[in-house]
């Protein structure tokens, strides 16, 4: 049985905010990371996962617009991070838990490091 479209399309939602959340914190822990020198340069690691969390971001909103759907604007609210995306000529919002959109990017690292690892994110 597959499920509606809409939760499908929720789904590539979810999927578009993480990757856009895990670009931005990797670009500020690289930025912080250039200001204390460090004894190893991780600058490559974070530069090759930026990009690819960059590309999934925008691969992921092709998709979107491609379905009709556009987010409109995202930002954080105390613990929540609110998103109001336009869908088939309708607003809607979707709102999700910082705390579990932190958990989700440290398992997108994981994710990436594991295929990294194995030479599978050659793209």
């Amino acid at each position: 049985m597959t499920e509606p479209m809409v939760s499908d399309e929720q789904e590539l939602i979810r999927q578009y905010i993480l990757f856009g959340i895990l670009f931005r914190a990797v670009m500020d822990d690289l930025g912080q990371m250039r200001i204390v020198p460090l004894k190893f340069s991780y600058q490559m690691m974070f530069d090759e996962l930026s990009r690819w969390a960059e590309r999934q971001h925008h691969q992921l909103r092709r998709i979107l617009r491609q379905r009709g759907c556009t987010v409109v604007s995202s930002r954080r609210q105390g613990h929540m991070y609110v998103v109001h995306y336009r869908q088939r000529g309708y607003t809607r919002e979707a709102i999700y838990t910082i705390e579990v959109l932190r958990a989700e990017c440290q398992e997108l690292v994981h994710l990436w490091t594991r295929y990294e690892q194995r030479g599978e994110n050659k793209q």
